[in-house]
């Protein structure tokens, strides 16, 4: 019989789930420890990479009453805005000269898009 590997959605299944608990420990720690200001910077730092993970534990949070909505849209938002962040700093260091100023001008504005929904919805 063969060796067989295990298939790679399998993995990515398995770092997945580890990645979603890890976000979940680190969004209850840090709204234990610093309020909803820790929040904000446990979806930043989450979202900086990844966006599943922080939107998913955000969503259980409110669906198991943990959570306001108000608060937990801000966050999918400060992560999102996070991510595009980091992807922006990948269009620099990674992409063709013609291809950086029409991303970035594109990310700036839903950058600033973000900062206006955070600063003039209310709570």
């Amino acid at each position: 019989m063969a060796d067989e590997s295990p298939p790679s959605e399998l993995k990515s299944a398995v770092i997945f789930g580890l990645l979603y608990a890890v976000v979940l420990l680190v969004v209850a720690a840090a709204r234990e420890h610093f309020g909803d200001s820790g929040l904000y910077i446990a979806a930043a730092i989450s979202g900086l990479t990844d966006m599943d993970a922080i939107t998913l534990s955000t969503s259980r949070l409110v669906s198991t009453a943990s959570l306001d909505t108000s608060t937990a849209w801000r966050m999918i938002i400060v992560a999102g805005m996070a991510n595009m962040l980091f992807k922006a700093g990948l269009v620099l260091v990674l992409g063709a000269r013609s291809f950086i100023k029409p991303v970035l001008l594109g990310m700036a504005i839903s950058l600033l898009g973000g900062l206006a929904l955070l600063a003039l919805w209310p709570t």
